[in-house]
């Protein structure tokens, strides 16, 4: 499956992509690492032009991707309204960081080991999908055969009429 990142839908090449939220179905939203390194920045960045820069860089690019997913928009926008607070709070020089290492260890690091699939699900879902795929096709071909016997039987209904 093609990964893509939520915020700025580049092609991610990174098995381990970091996840930004999970979607409506379980599905995670996946960053790419210059998104990630962003998200990052402006979280737990020490310096207020850092943080503010990191801000508007993921906001450019979201922009610029023109990303419509409710949840992205949703959690980008939380995030960055307790980053512009961190980042004022940065600038007049009353913001406590030892809060930051609170907050990095209650967030959600990845997945949850129950929601990976693993190569095993993989296979597994390839073979299913096979099989489903050729009962499919001799369904098809039984349809086929009685959909040709019907308009035989309705046509041989038809001629014995005809003839008596």
């Amino acid at each position: 499956m093609r990964k893509i990142c939520c915020t700025c839908l580049a092609r991610i090449e990174n098995e381990d992509a970091p996840v930004l939220t999970m979607g409506a179905y379980g599905n995670p939203k996946l960053l790419c690492d210059e998104c990630a390194s962003l998200v990052e920045t402006m979280s737990y960045g020490k310096e207020y032009d850092t943080v503010v820069a990191a801000m508007d860089s993921l906001t450019a690019r979201m922009s610029a991707a023109n990303v419509d997913d409710r949840f992205t928009v949703a959690t980008v926008t939380e995030m960055l309204s307790e980053c512009a607070e961190r980042a004022q709070k940065i600038k007049e020089g009353s913001y406590d960081f030892s809060l930051d290492e609170e907050r990095a260890n209650e967030g959600m690091d990845e997945i949850p080991e129950e929601l990976q699939e693993t190569e095993e699900d993989r296979l597994l879902d390839e073979k299913e999908a096979a099989s489903n795929a050729k009962f499919d096709k001799v369904m098809n071909w039984l349809w086929i055969g009685v959909g040709i016997g019907a308009v035989g039987f309705i046509i041989w209904k038809l001629v014995d009429l005809l003839i008596k």
